[in-house]
């Protein structure tokens, strides 16, 4: 009976939590990665970024990061700088943070341009602190989104400052979103993390953070971006505030060459641009769904998407005479994991910090995307290289650990007090022979009531690459149908598509 009554749907036109087409996703791809902020450290610069100090500039990541003392943070030399018509440029409200992976500390103040080497023992504690096993993601992406949580709130904090009843809001994040993994990363060199507004609304704001890392020319180069929604609410009702977040000024305040303060126009113009996409995406889903809370907001199956499934229950049942693998189900792949909620995790408001949810949906995710990678393989290796991206043996040179290739969305529906017992699910939900995408859903849950229903709390939606995926994984039941539907619509608009996962693995083996 459900799938008739999927079935009946299908006239229904297409609605998707992304974008729409591949050419709309490509014109935004290209605009992301040509409209980044440019900073400059030049002390001759108006525009000069200084050094300042994490603890009064930036409370969220000082509070929540273990490692906040051995980062360096910087903001323009005139912050909080207020235009004539009440508004604030981006760079007035933008933090960059600097993680000295290279092993030296450069300070941008006055009084000297001497760089500090930073001792064998931290700089062995930094590195562990944020290092991942594969050879394409050194820096490990779930301690990236955990860190954006946090920077982007105080950039949030950082641009309303200046607002009437600034001590009277407080900024909850509504989600992050659009994340992608765009080049390799070293630990021998050092991570930049610039964060700043892209767009205001009477009471929301975008943050976009990009991290950079030089290239042997000394060159910056975009190899992360993620872009939250934060919304000001009243500290007492928690309900939102309208007006209570100054307007982002719309002109450069760049004191350069005509060039290159075109250029920055342009830069500034697309992402004020890609930010109201963002916005429009948004508030379609939201309009149109009543399920928000429960499951995807997209539009039901359609006929051809069920009978897409049917073939894919088909492909898991092979005969037994043939060495055929049959392809998953879902509920092959999912796992949990629970944890009750001490008071070392939470952020200044007293509640549950957001970016141990995104680190430890994403450490989730990416255990099941593990598993899930080697799904075909009926032996283990019996060497190792030493790096968990490939696994080599006398025979057969193949992956070993899935790849992480970004963020689709973290959807925060409400938050988390200290005291809660709070379960993460993780489900492998849709693949190609090159990526699949891992759902991760946090509910609360009542210990003293087992039966009682869980609240959710989140849903976060990861992406992964790899060469050894199965070609598809079975849906059942209409939960896991619709988080397939979803997952399946988002790779054909947003990919990656097989050659650019490719590309990603000859990088890796040009690193062996």
């Amino acid at each position: 009976m459900m799938a008739i009554r999927l079935l009946r749907n299908a006239h229904i036109s297409i609605r998707k939590r992304c974008f729409q087409t591949r050419s709309e996703y490509e014109q935004w791809d290209h605009c992301m990665k040509a409209s980044r902020i440019r900073t400059t450290h030049d002390k001759q610069s108006s525009q000069c970024l200084k050094q300042v100090n994490p603890r009064t500039a930036a409370p969220f990541l000082y509070s929540v990061s273990p490692i906040s003392e051995r980062l360096l943070l910087f903001a323009q030399s005139h912050d909080n700088e207020i235009e004539d018509d009440g508004s604030k440029s981006p760079n007035s409200s933008l933090l960059e943070c600097v993680y000295p992976l290279s092993g030296t500390r450069h300070h941008a103040d006055s009084k000297s341009d001497a760089d500090d080497i930073i001792n064998t023992t931290d700089l062995d504690i930094l590195r562990a602190s944020v290092s991942d096993f594969g050879a394409y993601s050194r820096f490990r992406l779930a301690k990236f989104y955990s860190d954006v949580d946090a920077l982007t709130a105080d950039v949030a904090y950082r641009h309303a400052s200046s607002s009437s009843n600034s001590e009277d809001i407080a900024f909850v994040t509504a989600g992050h979103y659009y994340s992608r993994k765009i080049h390799s990363t070293e630990l021998s060199k050092d991570i930049i993390l610039r964060c700043y507004p892209t767009l205001t609304g009477r009471s929301s704001i975008e943050i976009r953070t990009d991290a950079l890392q030089e290239d042997d020319s000394g060159t910056e180069k975009l190899i992360n971006v993620c872009f939250t929604s934060m919304v000001a609410v009243d500290k007492q009702t928690l309900r939102p505030v309208k007006d209570a977040i100054p307007k982002l000024s719309t002109h450069n305040d760049s004191n350069h060459s005509n060039e290159d303060e075109r250029r920055e126009q342009e830069r500034l113009q697309m992402r004020t641009e890609m930010a109201e996409k963002h916005t429009q995406i948004r508030k379609k889903r939201f309009a149109t769904s009543m399920l928000l809370r429960n499951g995807p907001s997209s539009s039901p199956p359609t006929q051809e998407e069920m009978a897409a499934i049917h073939l894919l229950h088909q492909g898991s049942i092979v005969d037994s005479n043939t060495n055929d693998i049959p392809l998953p189900h879902v509920r092959q792949y999912t796992y949990r994991s629970s944890e009750i909620v001490y008071p070392e995790k939470r952020n200044v408001h007293g509640k549950l910090f957001g970016g141990f949810v995104m680190e430890n949906g994403h450490t989730l995710a990416q255990y099941a995307a593990d598993f899930y990678l080697n799904h075909a393989n009926q032996q283990k290796p019996s060497k190792f290289d030493g790096d968990l991206d490939v696994a080599k043996d006398s025979k057969s040179t193949r992956q070993l650990r899935a790849i992480p290739l970004g963020l689709d969305e973290a959807i925060f529906l409400q938050p988390i007090s200290i005291g809660d017992h709070v379960t993460f699910t993780a489900r492998v939900v849709h693949s190609t022979p090159r990526t699949c995408r891992v759902v991760v859903i946090v509910e609360v849950r009542n210990p003293s009531n087992r039966s009682s229903a869980p609240l959710r709390s989140n849903r976060l939606l990861f992406l992964f690459g790899g060469t050894d995926f199965p070609n598809g994984i079975v849906p059942n039941g209409y939960d896991e149908i619709t988080m397939h539907v979803d997952a399946k619509r988002r790779a054909a608009v947003e990919g990656p598509l097989d050659e650019e996962v490719d590309g990603i693995l000859s990088q890796i083996q040009a690193f062996k």
